[in-house]
């Protein structure tokens, strides 16, 4: 079981950081509902609420998932922020399959660089997790985007990720079907600098 340690938490110009909890379930609903969210992903839109808690328990119960949320501090919020129904957590992040770490921002916060802003955030935290001991080490973290979310894409290459591979119907999207997968990788700082990987 991991719980991610209430300890590890980011702090940004405008985010913080910190790790998923049960009681964030109304808040990350509000992305699982959305079609337009979910539409890379293997689940299909939802907005039922006990699905989602039980989602949320699942990724404290898998042992490769290292799950945090993306909250948005007031005072970057803005006017629309401050009404009753507006989220606290507007994103996930994290690593949903170490080393693979993936991001999901609520719709009406594209386009602003908060997910940039997060995955920059992450990756020391990632890279400092899975350095050995009970939780093991990994080289490099790997992040995986469909070859039509160019924005994605863009967000990888701005954090320091690399096109890796290009892997040819790998994926079966419930909405669209079989679908290329783009693999990107980033290597451990002390790995990039001593020449011990490779590119393709």
């Amino acid at each position: 079981m991991v719980v991610v340690n209430p300890k590890i938490v980011a702090r940004t110009e405008r985010l913080v950081i910190r790790p998923l909890a049960m009681q964030d379930a109304e808040d990350v609903v509000l992305m699982r509902r959305d079609a337009e969210v979910m539409k890379h992903t293997p689940i299909l839109p939802s907005d039922d609420l006990e699905k989602c808690k039980a989602w949320i328990q699942g990724c404290h119960d898998r042992e490769n998932c290292w799950n945090f949320v993306i909250e948005l501090l007031p005072s970057s919020a803005g006017p629309s922020a401050s009404a009753p129904t507006a989220p606290r957590v507007i994103g996930l992040i994290g690593a949903v399959r170490a080393p693979e770490v993936g991001y999901m921002l609520n719709h009406n916060y594209w386009g602003r660089g908060y997910a940039t802003e997060a995955l920059r955030a992450l990756m020391p935290l990632f890279f400092d997790y899975y350095s050995g001991g009970e939780q093991g080490r990994f080289e490099y973290s790997e992040a995986h985007t469909d070859p039509e979310l160019v924005s994605s894409q863009k967000v990888l290459e701005k954090v320091g990720f690399r096109l890796f591979e290009k892997r040819e119907k790998d994926f079966e999207n419930p909405v669209l079907g079989m679908r290329d997968t783009l693999v990107y990788r980033m290597y451990r700082p002390d790995a990039a600098t001593n020449g011990s990987h490779t590119s393709p």
